[in-house]
């Protein structure tokens, strides 16, 4: 073969085979976010928190704080209307005034109750825990609203003690407990 015959080999090719991208992910849209607070189906929602990395969520969440989209116990809850008319037929509120025979004691006491979960904006008593009970009254405290404290206290002590699950016993004993530290750090 003469040198003109002769095969030239290709130039390799030096780049690599390009990579699969990952799949893209469809991410909601702010409406259509919107549109799954108001009950509509949304599956991309889960994009959102699909496959992330604990490092990735906790740094998300901190942001979530920074922004105070979470109220804080002390933060006043003023976009959320309360119902009156819901309050007198919760159940606990029911069981109260059946628990107390005196009807001026547990009108007090449930007045108490009343003015509390408005602070808390429309929370259902028995689902409270001691830190919602404290931020009530911090609250109540803060805009000088007169309260018994003994009968708020009084009757979320007897609406968890009404309950047949642990978590009403849990939360009367850390009431206890915050009472007790409260009356040692309190002078005369």
């Amino acid at each position: 073969m003469s040198d003109a015959e002769t095969p030239v080999p290709a130039a390799e090719t030096t780049e690599a085979a390009p990579k699969s991208a990952p799949p893209v992910r469809v991410l909601p849209s702010q409406e259509e976010i919107a549109d799954w607070y108001d009950g509509a189906d949304c599956e991309s929602i889960d994009n959102l928190f699909n496959n992330l990395v604990v490092m990735r969520f906790d740094i998300l969440v901190t942001q979530i704080r920074k922004q105070e989209l979470l109220p804080q116990h002390w933060q006043i809850l003023e976009s959320v209307e309360v119902d009156e008319d819901v309050f007198d037929r919760l159940p606990e509120i029911g069981a109260l005034r059946v628990r107390y025979k005196n009807q001026e004691l547990a009108r007090l006491r449930t007045e108490a109750v009343r003015i509390a979960w408005r602070e808390l904006r429309g929370k259902r008593p028995n689902l409270w825990t001691v830190p919602d009970l404290l931020a009530a009254m911090r609250r109540i405290i803060d805009k000088k609203i007169e309260v018994d404290f003994h009968d708020l206290l009084s009757a979320v002590r007897d609406i968890w003690a009404n309950m047949t699950i642990p978590f009403g016993r849990e939360q009367r004993e850390i009431l206890w407990a915050v009472v007790s530290f409260v009356r040692t750090k309190t002078k005369k």
